[in-house]
């Protein structure tokens, strides 16, 4: 069991770079939130951006999921025979599910002194054609444990579902393998699956995917108070400010402090998305003078100037075309895509797909590197919002 975490957080490592990080930069544009951070000093830059990086996930989270596997691997322990043998962990698009599902699992399994079998799949493959063989693959090597005895109980680890899918003629064949796994029962076998909760609503459409499954938990939404205490350790460490909130917010909440307003406010403008919350922090950063005292000592930093946080603010979203709606739904859809799987998902061309690309990425709705492509998390909500009015199923019933 240690050596299967061991393999997936060296994974991890190589890909962090753009798939994981809670800021990523685009490989050819300068976009929000680096373009309000390249009004620090360099040093002070670096410094926020690994301190932000280096935070484990959200506490919260990391504490829901553990309760929901407990209860759910409790009753299948009971009966392993029983169809409640699976628990999907739903999360945003623009939220790595995986790292949260895996830095929580290497506690549970610990303490529950169970092996855990992971799925190899790094990424999405180029050849979608390839998931169901693949899947197979790796998934009948185990058929002998379904009528084994007890002892053979393993568990399952599908860290990223929207990796097993395109949506295409082609690229559904594996998400079909696995729900005749699902449907068959499985026995001896207990799924956890990580996904999104946009693609699981297009797949569940299909599929009736959530009929088979025991348990489908979407993580909540980070609440104010778990913001602030999440962030505290970045906010000691560069001693950051908060400045005085809008004058409504001033006259309505004139009872609470200014950090808390700024919170109360960064996870309502965030919807409790903590991705969203990370980057819409970063944006409201900025660097000021202050006064000196009577002794001509600086009150607070010895450089005469300090970090502020000012209200924090979500960019405008540009206008989108109808064009480029579809094409941002998908990547909501599969959470990241290469140009090549994006065209075949839309059945345009390549040519014309990364011409949209080009003009997206200008705007600094989505994000490019290395020919893999998401949406800029600090844009989410506001896409999240136009699709939702232009009747795109976005969020689970």
């Amino acid at each position: 069991m240690a050596k299967a975490i061991e393999k997936f957080w060296s994974w991890l490592a190589d890909k962090r770079n753009f798939i994981f990080d809670r800021f990523t930069r685009d490989s050819q544009q300068t976009q929000e939130p680096e373009k309000s951070l390249i009004k620090l000093p360099l040093e002070l830059q670096t410094k926020l951006v690994d301190a932000l990086e280096n935070l484990p996930s959200n506490p919260s989270d990391q504490q829901a999921i553990a309760k929901c596997l407990d209860q759910a691997y409790e009753l299948w322990q009971e009966n392993c025979n029983n169809a409640n043998n699976s628990v999907v962990i739903l999360s945003s698009p623009v939220t790595a599910v995986s790292r949260i599902l895996f830095e929580t699992l290497e506690e549970w399994a610990e303490q529950k002194q169970v092996l855990l079998k992971l799925l190899s799949l790094k990424a999405r493959p180029i050849d979608i054609e390839d998931v169901a063989s693949k899947l197979e693959q790796y998934l009948k090597s185990s058929d002998a444990v379904q009528n084994s005895a007890e002892h053979q109980r393993e568990i399952v680890v599908i860290p990223n579902l929207s990796w097993c899918f395109l949506r295409s003629m082609e690229g559904l064949a594996g998400i079909e393998y696995l729900q005749l796994l699902l449907c068959n029962g499985s026995r001896n076998r207990f799924w956890i699956i990580g996904g999104d909760e946009v693609g699981w609503q297009y797949l569940n459409s299909i599929f009736g995917l959530e009929a088979y499954c025991g348990k489908v938990f979407t993580l909540p939404g980070i609440n104010s108070g778990e913001l602030q205490e999440w962030l505290e350790p970045v906010l000691q460490d560069l001693d950051i400010m908060f400045d005085n909130p809008r004058i409504d917010r001033q006259i309505l909440d004139r009872e609470k402090d200014n950090k808390t307003n700024y919170f109360e406010h960064l996870t309502d403008i965030s919807r409790g998305v903590s991705t969203v919350a990370v980057q819409a922090f970063l944006k409201s950063i900025y660097y000021e003078e202050i006064d000196q005292d009577q002794n001509g000592k600086d009150i607070a930093q010895p450089q005469g100037k300090r970090l502020i946080a000012q209200t924090p603010q979500l960019p405008q979203l540009p206008d989108l075309e109808s064009a480029d709606q579809y094409l941002l739904y998908s990547l909501l859809l599969h959470g990241d895509l290469t140009i090549g799987s994006l065209a075949q998902s839309l059945g345009d061309l390549e040519m014309e797909v990364q011409t949209r690309v080009q003009l997206l990425c200008r705007k600094g709705v989505i994000q490019q590197q290395d020919r893999v492509i998401k949406i800029n998390p600090i844009y989410y909500p506001r896409v999240k919002q136009v699709l939702t009015n232009n009747n795109f199923i976005i969020s689970r019933e």
